[in-house]
């Protein structure tokens, strides 16, 4: 009884160090690099909740896509990576599963395995979004995006 209060309490322990690890609660990213989420005040869920169920809204988002057709990019793989991803001193991304990166980190803090890169790529879509966009910028791209749904 003793040895598994003991182990209880390790773990109770080593989860309470976990909530440290992440931006939006006013500490920034450990990881080398600097991500656009370093200089957001939240996430799209509160941080705590993110920590612990962010695998649940990648889920359901994809079921929500695969099998029913519906894309949105609140809870999307493709937008977390965008935001969390680190870029080294030169402007380039570092992969997020890459060794001491945001979703690398806390995995292996955790001791839980990621699956999501064996198919999806783990830096940006986009590689240079963190520069802004100016409106006739965004107005040139929009005007594609409608072109090609409308084909």
């Amino acid at each position: 009884m003793l040895r598994l209060l003991i182990i209880s309490s390790l773990i109770f322990v080593c989860m309470a160090n976990l909530q440290t690890i992440s931006a939006h609660d006013g500490n920034p990213h450990i990881s080398p690099g600097k991500s656009k989420a370093d200089s957001q005040e939240a996430c799209v869920e509160p941080t705590d909740v993110m920590r612990k169920e962010h695998y649940l809204f990648l889920l359901h988002q994809r079921d929500e896509t695969v099998i029913n057709g519906i894309r949105t990019k609140n809870h999307s793989l493709a937008n977390c990576i965008d935001c969390h991803v680190s870029y080294d001193e030169k402007g380039k991304a570092i992969p997020i599963n890459a060794e001491g990166q945001f979703c690398q980190d806390c995995h292996v803090k955790t001791a839980t395995n990621i699956t999501c890169f064996s198919c999806h790529a783990a830096e940006p879509r986009y590689p240079n979004h963190e520069k802004t966009i100016s409106k006739d910028e965004l107005k040139e791209i929009s005007k594609i995006a409608k072109r090609i749904k409308d084909e």
